[in-house]
């Protein structure tokens, strides 16, 4: 195992509140009842989304977050934590996966965190997971904008549709 000392930190610490400071969400979490096999599940779930998670000491976030000077975020830090972040436009998918991870098993616990620089509790986190991902709205607009197509094409057809029905109706009663 490698020491870490005070220029590592340091260093972990300047790299950490960068990646902080660009990212859009940040979301800290409570993991003391998983196991390693669930651990790695909640890895490929937030790098499935594009985001990152990371198991931090608890005064290495507070550090973090008192340099990007969001203190009041450091209410969230107690226990074991690990903290989720991403840079990219899916932050609803990220809160969503972890929102269903912790309904799932029961073993992890949203406590807080930012989203946009704004500070967020467990409850607005959760109210925002329950919202559709940025997919899934494009698939309904895509939806929405597609059905009068398909309803005005429908509806021409269906007059066509129905003489050619009686006339086969028509057909098999003279067949018989």
């Amino acid at each position: 195992m490698i020491k870490w000392t005070k220029k590592r930190k340091e260093e972990f610490i300047k790299n950490l509140t960068e990646e902080f400071k660009k990212s859009k969400i940040n979301i800290l979490t409570s993991f003391s009842k998983l196991s390693v096999s669930e651990m790695k599940k909640v890895r490929e779930l937030i790098k499935d989304s594009g985001g990152n998670l990371m198991v931090v000491k608890n005064n290495l976030i507070e550090i973090i977050f008192q340099n990007l000077s969001k203190d009041e975020v450091c209410k969230f830090i107690s226990g074991p934590t690990f903290v989720v972040w991403s840079n990219n436009e899916n932050e609803v998918e990220i809160i969503k996966k972890l929102v269903d991870f912790q309904k799932d098993t029961g073993k992890i616990e949203i406590r807080g965190g930012l989203l946009n620089g704004e500070i967020l509790d467990k409850a607005k986190l959760e109210q925002i997971g329950k919202l559709p991902t940025k997919k899934e709205l494009q698939g309904k607009i895509v939806y929405l904008v597609k059905m009068p197509s398909i309803r005005l094409v429908n509806s021409l057809r269906s007059p066509i549709v129905k003489v050619i029905n009686i006339l086969n109706q028509i057909k098999t009663k003279k067949e018989s």
